[in-house]
């Protein structure tokens, strides 16, 4: 008898463990394509984010990459209040004072 729901098992047969995970945290992928378009940016450019680690990615048994959905409506919304297009810059500048605002707090 399996610990997962229905749902859970599929999604860890398609994707792995991290699919189940990331559902717990109620957090759907979102397709390269689609992850693009919402961010205003090409798939190159996501990829890039991914590989240094900015965002996260995971890839289906058809190594397709896939973005978490709620990782890109901040980053489109970091955009939109700084009124410029997203970037990997506008990234780690953002991510840079998270993590000094952190520190200092400790």
């Amino acid at each position: 008898m399996s610990l997962l729901s229905a749902e859970e098992e599929r999604q860890r047969q398609r994707w792995g463990w991290i699919a189940v995970i990331h559902l717990e945290s109620g957090g759907p992928w979102v397709p390269a394509r689609d992850a693009a378009r919402m961010v205003g940016v090409s798939t190159a450019n996501l990829r890039r984010w991914a590989q240094r680690g900015v965002i996260s990615v995971i890839r289906d048994p058809g190594h397709h990459s896939h973005y978490y959905l709620d990782e890109l409506r901040l980053i489109t919304q970091l955009a939109e209040a700084q009124d410029e297009p997203a970037s990997l810059t506008m990234l780690i500048k953002h991510l840079a004072i998270v993590l000094a605002s952190a520190y200092d707090s400790t």
